[in-house]
């Protein structure tokens, strides 16, 4: 009896997203502006995600996992290939608040929207930051606690504040 209630929990809280055959969404999650959201096949996404589309969208790929208190802000759009890994704690923001005009509070100046990319296969460690107007390379890893403010090209290993490539994937071992 309590697998049939969560089941039906995770479909009370899912209604009109997309989701692709044999995906799993822990009841915990909150997807927000359902009609915004799509989600791939085989992908999983843990407790106390937050996916908010904001008035934009966030698609995530097939065989996908996005782990335990993820967040992402997808007003500008966000994108997400296949085979990504996204770990505990990560942010993902896809839009940027304006403050040029110093005689209006921030809330009240206009957003900017340029939207976030990863790539397939990219690795984005336990509370890394994205923030809009990034794109994340094929096969890219992105460091535990990393705030990437600039695109990030294929293979490449990111990590710091802010996040600087220090190596590319098979720089130093054997390559497919």
């Amino acid at each position: 009896m309590r697998t049939l209630r969560t089941l039906v929990t995770v479909v009370r809280q899912v209604r009109g997203v997309d989701i692709g055959r044999g995906s799993y969404i822990s009841p915990h999650a909150v997807l927000n502006q359902h009609r915004r959201i799509d989600i791939g096949s085989r992908t999983t996404i843990g407790r106390h995600v937050e996916l908010m589309p904001q008035g934009g969208f966030i698609h995530v790929g097939d065989d996908c996992s996005i782990n335990n208190y993820v967040v992402m802000y997808g007003a500008g759009g966000i994108t997400i290939e296949a085979d990504c890994r996204i770990a505990s704690g990560a942010v993902i923001v896809a839009f940027n608040h304006g403050f040029e005009d110093i005689s209006r509070p921030i809330r009240q100046q206009a957003i900017t929207k340029q939207g976030v990319h990863l790539e397939n296969d990219v690795w984005v460690g336990a509370r890394a930051v994205i923030l809009d107007g990034v794109t994340v390379g094929r096969g890219s890893i992105i460091g535990a606690g990393s705030v990437v403010t600039r695109s990030v090209p294929p293979l490449a290993i990111a990590v710091g504040n802010p996040a600087r490539v220090v190596r590319t994937r098979g720089e130093l071992g054997v390559q497919k």
